[in-house]
Formats: C-alpha cells, structure tokens, sequence
C-alpha cells in the first residue's frame, strides 16, 4: 500500500503507459518523468537504476492484476462454465481497460529472458499459477499442478491473439472464449481427475 504522497504507484503506473506505447526500449526514467509530468530525475530517485524501475513495474501490473480478480463478481457454485466465464471477462479486460499491463507484459519478455527471477515474476503478474491450480482441484482434479501450467499458457495464447492476432478486440466475443476455456476445462480436469 503506498503512503499518501508517495509517487511510486503513479510512476509505475506511466511506466507501463510507456512500454504499452512504445515498448521496452522506450522505458527510461527520463520518459517516465516526461509521461508523468514529473521534474527530471523524479523517477531515479524512487527508482535508482532501470532494473529497480522494471522490477517496481512488473510488481504495480501484479497488483493491478489482483485488484481486478478481486473485484470480478464470483460464482457461488464453481463449474467449468462460470469458471470460463470468469477467465473469459478477465481476458476480455486485459485486452480492453487493462490492454497496457498486457502491453506492457508482453514489451518485457525479451528485456527478462537473461533474469530468472524477474522473468518469473513477469510470468505470474497476469496470471496466477496457484489460482490456477485451486481452480483446477476445485473443478474435480487431482493433480493440477501440471493443468494449471497448461492453463496459464492457454489463456497467455489467448490474450496474444487478442492484442495481436486473429482475436483482436474487436472481434472478440467473450462466449467464443469462454467455450474454448470450457473445453480445455474439460478436458484437462477429466485427465486431471483421471
């Protein structure tokens, strides 16, 4: 929770308007200051190297991520079809109101690939593995450990079509998605439960 007066969340907050906008080459403090409408320098002293800066940003889009499956409305009853339902409006949201944390998800792969920790830190900020996993258990699974992986992978390809293929916004259709994300339930609870 940031303190009142703290500039941390609104200088992540520019920093992943910045990597939506232009990538990760265009993240800088400099640029973040600039889209900020901060004093040169604002963002290097919050955050000293670039580094610290990309950490702070994955960490901002993790709790962005949260707040948003806090507030999804839940289901009572939890069944393959609310749980796609579910998923599907998240993804949905992450191609619309939350399209630059997905943007900027996606502008960091390269920029962590040498960084084990930050790259797993920049696998879960959209998507939890361990939510996964007890959704998965709580459908009927046995072991959904191994589903759980699948599952984050299936809705990472997901939301890559819509931002960038096939999928785009606007012709998304939630249904469609929440069909697929049905199936591959299906599927993989059955085999999990198996």
């Amino acid at each position: 929770m940031a303190r009142p007066g703290d500039r941390r969340p609104l200088i992540t907050d520019h920093a992943i308007a910045v990597l939506a906008k232009g990538g990760a080459r265009a993240l800088s403090h400099q640029a973040v200051d600039r889209a900020a409408g901060l004093a040169t320098g604002s963002t290097s002293y919050y955050f000293r190297t670039r580094h610290d800066l990309v950490v702070a940003t994955i960490g901002r889009i993790r709790e962005h991520s949260r707040a948003a499956f806090d507030e999804s409305p839940v289901s009572v009853t939890i069944t393959p079809r609310t749980a796609a339902a579910l998923m599907a409006d998240q993804l949905l949201l992450l191609a619309g109101p939350r399209r630059d944390d997905a943007l900027a998800v996606f502008s960091l792969v390269a920029e962590v690939e040498g960084d084990p920790e930050l790259r797993a830190q920049l696998a879960g900020c959209l998507f939890s593995r361990e939510l996964a996993a007890k959704l998965l258990v709580a459908l009927g699974g046995s072991d959904a450990d191994g589903a759980a992986l699948d599952l984050i992978d299936f809705l990472t390809g997901i939301l890559f079509g819509l931002l960038f293929g096939q999928r785009r916004t606007e012709d998304a259709d939630g249904t469609r998605i929440a069909d697929a994300l049905q199936r591959f339930l299906m599927i993989n609870v059955d085999a999990a439960g198996s």
